[in-house]
């Protein structure tokens, strides 16, 4: 283990080394270097940037061979096998795929990794029991979040795989994802060494501050969490650069996929975002957004510099090294603010303390737990739409957030731009939404509900079903195809691509982890990585041999459907199985037939529930969108009477408050008036607090009693014993074992939920590891403080600060 450990740190320090992936400075510090006279850094969103169009035509060429080979094995038993004759006679024929790898902590982190080594064809078993060279026929790879930390993780580890890193990962050995212990106490009972991790990233920040350049606890953020992706570079990559990227021999090969990663702007003095907001783009070349209120792209390898529309306001000097991969990772999953807005004294103070330990003279600062941009690379550029709220490209500063803040917690919107020309969108659902921690559809919504604002004007998404429905029906249990059918969604902006959703399910392992969960044994990211696996191939074909096949007509089916091919008898079963159909619960039953009109800044969209009459379902302008949304809560959502009144003459006013009876937030939410509204039968939610859920009051009551700090009950959730005796669950090794997995037999003793059935047959090396027992409940704040063993004491010297802050912003993620 340590030869080959040593040897995998040279390999990567001299890939680094050698394509000059360190800022000028050698450090955290951004430089001023030399740069042509008559540079321009910004071009307007207006297409596909040169350097990226010219890369995915050289993917394309990667990808046609893989698809091919993929699509062989996935058709293998159709009857009729003609269709691939036709698709790859020519290039243009061949289906583009992408991959959209959501959020949700290190849940996020090792589901998503799981999903993704279903599709690749370098994963032990996958080409045997999962979807192995779909990856390597993969065009984009977006990811948001939690998902951040999986594909930085990949990509600027020289694209690694997830096989490579399982095949060295352990305990307590600094391999990458070693995360026995946590960011909080890296050293564990090692005070010394966990202080000395605190005081290097405490120098990092200052190199920075003193280049001049403004920090906040967002840099504090990504630097702490980047030891465990990059562990043999010098202190986790200090220095390493995102546009290394283009000097790779696996990107300027084509070998990997695009990569991006969303942040969002926020507008200077707030403390929201919603649907407006623009999301930011960040991708090996480019730095900027579509979006009506910038439309520009910056360079990335030059944010940093002063300009004005793009240009460096000292012609021939630029700066060098501001896009460090820690940095982005901060932004990417940054959401500090929402930690501080909860208006809790409690975690206030400790972000007070944070602050004064790493920003020093900036701890007062109102931008400190936002990513700052500064200078702004947009400043003074003209591309915005015209009426568009100007902000963000006069300021003198941009400030992002985690690009999920909105609600979109699945990174849809990069890869269904028409621009990309994607066919098929894979969405990697890691959210927890329902009360045991498992996806719900929201995030699918939310991006579909987008499309019909003003922001998502130029965009197009396919038709779901309302949240009630998408959960009832049990569409958040299973693999799911939406927009099967292009003729179906013409009266959209275009035809975006058939999107294949992919949710968590508990198959071996009750992979429903509180991301408040920080630290995790091999043992126990094996398992996660496991379960994801199977989640993205149906408990390894178990329990759909043809699933294969169905996913080969889910990449085939919009290249088919322009080219008139005929359609594979076996191809209209399986979409016969996994298309959604339509059908809705009778919550949802008023958006059946859905129609939109875009104007003036306004969408209306309406919904014939009958022939003989049509609802109204509403009239959205940037005013009425939801604002805030975590994974532990949604804005208050009004649903539509079943009565076909269109005036809102109802509101109702909800007030959320912690334990202690200090409000966290105050929300008057219209509705239409009918029958039901006596009843009190619109629903709703509430948001909650981080400490407390405050839907009911009896909660709180119980709170107070136990004096600590509520905790999550994950129901559903599996609850390992430490006896052998009440969990039996086992794993065999070895590829010809027929009986991969044994549970005990007797219902009662058995510690897997309903929600966890077994695979039957062989687990695919990758999977290979004892589930034992394991932390799977959530747990709160509190108890994580008490789990990371931390003194009574809060000095400047301790991170105690830290240990509560990093906890309570896990719980979001």
């Amino acid at each position: 283990m340590y030869l080959k450990t040593l040897f995998y740190s040279t390999a990567l320090l001299a890939v680094a080394q050698t394509a000059n992936a360190w800022s000028p400075t050698n450090s955290y510090a951004p430089a001023t270097v030399d740069c042509a006279e008559d540079l321009n850094i910004i071009r307007a969103a207006d297409g596909l940037s040169e350097a990226e169009s010219n890369w995915v035509a050289k993917r394309d060429a990667v990808t046609q061979d893989a698809l091919k080979k993929f699509l062989t094995r996935a058709t293998s038993n159709f009857s009729d096998k003609s269709i691939l004759d036709s698709l790859f006679a020519e290039s243009s024929n061949v289906p583009r795929v992408a991959i959209a790898a959501s959020g949700g902590g290190y849940r996020a982190t090792f589901g998503d990794a799981g999903m993704v080594a279903a599709m690749d064809d370098r994963t032990d078993g996958a080409n045997e029991h999962g979807l192995g060279g779909l990856l390597q026929g993969t065009t984009y790879l977006a990811a948001i979040s939690g998902g951040s930390w999986f594909t930085s993780t990949v990509v600027f580890n020289n694209w690694t795989s997830v096989q490579d890193i399982i095949n060295q990962m352990g305990d307590g050995d600094g391999s990458i994802w070693d995360i026995e212990q946590s960011a909080l106490t890296p050293g564990g009972s090692d005070t010394a060494f966990t202080n000395q991790r605190f005081e290097n990233i405490s120098s990092a920040i200052g190199e920075k501050s003193s280049a001049g350049f403004p920090t906040s606890l967002a840099d504090v953020w990504g630097l702490a969490f980047s030891y465990y992706f990059f562990p043999s570079l010098p202190e986790g990559g200090v220095g390493y650069t995102w546009s290394t990227i283009q000097e790779t021999d696996v990107f300027t090969n084509a070998e990997m996929p695009y990569l991006i990663q969303l942040g969002k702007a926020q507008l200077p003095g707030t403390v929201a975002v919603d649907f407006n907001s623009p999301t930011i783009e960040v991708t090996p070349y480019d730095f900027g957004s579509w979006e009506s209120s910038i439309k520009s792209f910056a360079d990335i390898k030059y944010l940093g510099t002063e300009v004005s529309n793009g240009s460096p306001v000292t012609p021939g000097k630029c700066v060098e090294g501001y896009d460090n991969v820690n940095f982005m990772i901060g932004t990417c999953t940054n959401l500090i603010e929402y930690v501080e807005q909860a208006n809790s004294a409690y975690y206030n103070a400790i972000i007070d303390q944070l602050a004064t330990l790493f920003l020093g003279n900036s701890s007062t600062s109102a931008d400190r737990t936002l990513a700052i941009y500064s200078p702004n690379p947009f400043k003074d550029t003209t591309n915005y739409d015209s009426g568009a709220d100007t902000t963000f490209v006069t300021d003198d500063t941009l400030r992002l957030v985690d690009g999920g803040i909105d609600g979109q917690v699945i990174p849809f919107i990069p890869v269904m731009k028409k621009e990309r020309e994607v066919d098929v969108v894979f969405a990697l659902d890691q959210t927890a939404d329902t009360p045991d921690l498992f996806p719900n559809g929201d995030s699918v919504q939310y991006t579909y509900e987008r499309q019909f604002t003003e922001a998502g004007k130029y965009d197009a998404f396919p038709y779901v079903p309302g949240i009630d429905s998408f959960v009832e029906l049990g569409l958040n249990k299973k693999p799911v195809f939406f927009g099967c059918d292009a003729s179906n969604l013409t009266d959209l902006a275009y035809v975006p691509p058939l999107m294949v959703y992919l949710p968590n399910v508990a198959h071996s392992f009750a992979s429903n982890i509180s991301t408040l969960q920080l630290s995790f044994t091999a043992e126990e990211r094996l398992s996660l990585i496991r379960n994801g696996f199977e989640s993205a191939t149906r408990g390894n074909f178990t329990e759909d041999p043809d699933f294969l096949g169905c996913v080969g007509c889910a990449v085939m089916r919009r290249k088919q459907e322009k080219l008139g091919l005929d359609w594979p008898e076996e191809c209209q079963q399986c979409f016969t199985n996994y298309c959604w159909d339509g059908s809705i619960t009778a919550e949802d039953k008023n958006t059946t037939s859905l129609s939109s009109v875009v104007g003036n800044g306004t969408t209306t969209t309406t919904t014939t529930d009958a022939p003989d009459y049509t609802t109204l379902l509403t009239t959205i302008d940037s005013g009425d969108m939801s604002t805030i949304h975590f994974e532990t809560s949604t804005t208050i959502t009004c649903h539509e009477c079943e009565e076909n009144d269109v005036q809102p003459t109802a509101t109702f006013t909800t007030t959320t408050e912690d334990c202690d009876s200090n409000t966290l937030a105050t929300t008057t939410v219209e509705c239409e008036e009918c029958e039901e509204n006596a009843n009190n039968q619109h629903k709703y939610t509430t948001i909650s607090s981080m400490t407390t859920t405050t839907e009911y009051c009896e909660e709180c009551e119980e709170a107070r009693e136990t004096s600590v700090v509520s905790t999550v009950n994950t129901a559903g959730a599996a609850e390992y014993s430490n006896s052998p005796s009440n969990n039996e669950f086992t794993t065999q090794s070895g590829e010809g074992s027929s009986n991969a997995s044994k549970i005990s037999a007797n219902p009662s003793e058995q510690s897997v939920s309903t929600y966890a059935q077994v695979s039957s047959v062989t687990i695919p090396k990758l999977a290979q590891a004892s589930s034992g027992s394991g932390s799977q409940s959530g747990s709160s704040a509190y108890s994580v403080l008490v789990n990371e063993n931390m003194a009574n004491k809060m000095t400047t010297g301790s991170i105690v600060g830290a240990v509560l802050l990093v906890g309570s912003l896990l719980s979001l993620l």
